[in-house]
């Protein structure tokens, strides 16, 4: 009880620095919104010549940014952590007896409200221009969508507390990000690609993602993709989490 006490204080605390400064929240939305307008016209041509599974541009692609939201929030939150780690924040937390899992929890929190609240916003834009989705294969992805936020956001804050440094923070998470985003294939599926690519591709957890989420938003829930999804991210939730606690215990004692 009391470590769930802890939690919702912790969580708290992030939701109301959030509600301070909110441009950073609405600034994930920005970069997908971008590509809806800018990207997703490119991808007409697909649609006509019948190298695409749907001819409506909108439901391929919106669910394939929805877990790009997710990861880009999780994976870019130590910058915020790092500044606090400056500012002497969590060294005063050292002195409290909040157990190290609720300060960290207390930032997947955030992050995990964040990614919920900047889906939902990028989903109700998106369908006054013709995005169509099942309501209960939303549900489950935005169940999806809590699990990858909440892997990205633990990775994230680990590292950021092991570099201690924005300047050495920024190349890892950058080199991390642009592959996976590119071969997820959340911008062209990627059936389009080469083979090698698709062979690639297969290596990457976030790809399965992406494939889970166009199927539950087209309402096909019982997929082998979905399947697949809700294993590797079920898995890695647990051992990021499991990871980022003990780099916060050593770090944060």
């Amino acid at each position: 009880m009391n470590m769930l006490k802890e939690i919702r204080l912790l969580t708290g605390r992030m939701l109301r620095a959030g509600s301070r400064n909110p441009v950073f929240i609405f600034m994930g939305v920005i970069t997908p919104l971008m590509y809806l307008a800018l990207f997703s016209p490119l991808l007409k041509t697909f649609a006509v010549n019948g190298s695409l599974p749907t001819t409506n541009i909108l439901d391929l692609f919106v669910p394939g940014m929805l877990p790009i939201i997710a990861f880009s929030t999780g994976i870019f939150t130590g910058f915020g952590l790092i500044d606090e780690l400056r500012s002497g924040v969590i060294e005063r937390f050292r002195v409290t007896p909040a157990s190290r899992f609720a300060i960290l929890s207390g930032f997947v929190a955030y992050d995990v409200c964040a990614t919920l609240f900047q889906s939902a916003l990028f989903i109700l834009i998106a369908i006054p221009f013709g995005f169509r989705t099942s309501l209960l294969g939303l549900v489950i992805l935005f169940f999806f969508l809590v699990l990858l936020a909440a892997i990205t956001s633990a990775f994230g804050n680990a590292i950021a507390v092991l570099v201690k440094s924005e300047d050495r923070y920024a190349p890892i998470v950058h080199g991390i990000n642009l592959p996976l985003m590119l071969l997820s294939g959340s911008l062209l599926p990627i059936s389009l690609a080469p083979l090698w690519l698709k062979v690639i591709a297969h290596f990457n957890p976030l790809y399965y993602v992406v494939e889970a989420s166009r199927d539950l938003a087209w309402g096909r829930i019982g997929t082998t993709s979905v399947l697949y999804s809700f294993l590797i991210l079920t898995a890695f939730c647990a051992l990021a989490l499991k990871w980022a606690t003990s780099v916060f215990r050593k770090a944060v004692t």
